[in-house]
């Protein structure tokens, strides 16, 4: 096989969430990476073998995600028209239409390429519009266009009609299942799929797969985004010690039938920033047992649709995230009214559901409070 030492991956300027997707796969490859304006450049001894790699690790995780029975993160969303589209694409890997298949027949197609393989892998990476041998993208590569927005970004002559080769969507396909790990409500009758994108290409590979195998599976919700930033920093707490960046966290309407993909929430989670504003404090409450539990109820309190104590809990965590990052005045009014509401609550002599919840989230809120008080004042 001819080797190819540089290759130049085209990036849809005008499309973000396409990119980030593609963000997403290269992530996992092991590769000097170099962006420009227009391109992703890679550079290795054999760029091929080495985005085979990459889709072998890829393969490697859909796999885990069965094992682990939440089947669906694996699987392809789509809807009528998506299928054509697929079917396109397995009929020309000669494969089923099924995600890991799909990797496996590609990752075979790129090892055996050689001579004029070689050549199409890198002209269809580096250019867009190849003509009607191309793919037109599926819905769940054009968020941008559906629901949030309604209207397109194209710019520079980036147009709707735009067909991409097939490496470019296997590329694509490849770092949208990495980044699709949990599934969650919107409200009582809405679910989300809820994909974790980077924002560059800065994750060391061991790092951002470990993110993927820690995040998936079920959340708890993906608003207020306070909340869910506290959520990432407990959850990733040990990878973060060492490599911070910053997360895109998208919830996503799968599309069914006739209804294309939609993008429904999209909160950027500023880690790093966070991070290193909070870090110290984190490190104080979450080396404790029991203040890390009692965190982790009040930020899955504020997270989850239908929790009768939801309303507080997010107040109180939001006062929460801002005294961590030194806000001593959130801090002061974190103590008062989780105090305030504890007192009152308890004395009450009988206490519903909502009460009783409540009383939980204002005891633990108060008990946070007691402990950011003392670390602050020990400053």
């Amino acid at each position: 096989m001819n080797k190819l030492k540089i290759l130049r991956i085209r990036i849809p300027e005008s499309l973000i969430i396409p990119r980030l997707y593609l963000y997403s796969f290269l992530n996992l490859v092991e590769a000097a990476k170099k962006e420009t304006s227009q391109y992703i450049v890679l550079k290795s001894d054999d760029v091929l073998e080495t985005i085979s790699e990459g889709l072998e690790i890829t393969r490697e995780l859909l796999e885990k995600r069965r094992n682990e029975s939440i089947r669906r993160l694996s699987d392809i969303p789509m809807s009528g028209n998506d299928k054509k589209i697929f079917m396109k694409l397995c009929s020309e890997l000669k494969c089923n239409l099924d995600s890991v298949e799909i990797l496996e027949a590609y990752i075979d197609m790129l090892r055996s390429s050689r001579g004029k393989g070689v050549e199409r892998f890198r002209k269809g990476l580096e250019e867009f519009n190849i003509g009607s041998r191309g793919y037109s993208l599926p819905s769940i590569f054009k968020l941008e266009l559906y629901k949030l927005t309604r209207n397109t970004f194209f710019k520079d002559g980036f147009e709707l009609k735009l067909r991409v080769s097939l490496d470019f969507l296997v590329l694509m396909l490849a770092g949208y299942l990495v980044s699709r790990v949990g599934q969650t409500r919107l409200d009582e009758r809405t679910w989300s799929s809820v994909h974790v994108l980077p924002l560059e290409i800065a994750w060391s590979k061991s790092s951002w797969l470990s993110l993927q195998e820690t995040l998936s599976g079920r959340w708890y919700g993906i608003r207020p985004a306070d909340a869910l930033i506290l959520y990432l920093l407990i959850k990733l707490w040990d990878l973060l010690r060492s490599e911070q960046h910053n997360l895109m966290i998208l919830g996503v309407i799968d599309p069914s039938g006739q209804t294309p993909a939609s993008a429904s929430v999209s909160i950027n989670a500023p880690l790093r920033e966070v991070y290193r504003r909070a870090g110290e404090a984190l490190t104080y409450l979450l080396e404790k047992d029991w203040s890390r539990g009692a965190l982790e109820r009040l930020v899955r309190r504020a997270l989850t649709i239908g929790q009768t104590s939801k309303e507080v809990a997010e107040r109180l965590v939001k006062l929460i995230f801002l005294s961590i990052q030194g806000d001593l005045r959130s801090l002061e009014e974190l103590s008062l009214t989780s105090s305030r509401l504890e007192a009152r609550i308890s004395a009450m002599k009988q206490l519903d559901n909502l009460g009783r919840e409540t009383l939980m989230t204002a005891k633990d809120a108060r008990r946070i409070a007691e402990l950011l008080l003392n670390y602050y004042g020990t400053l």
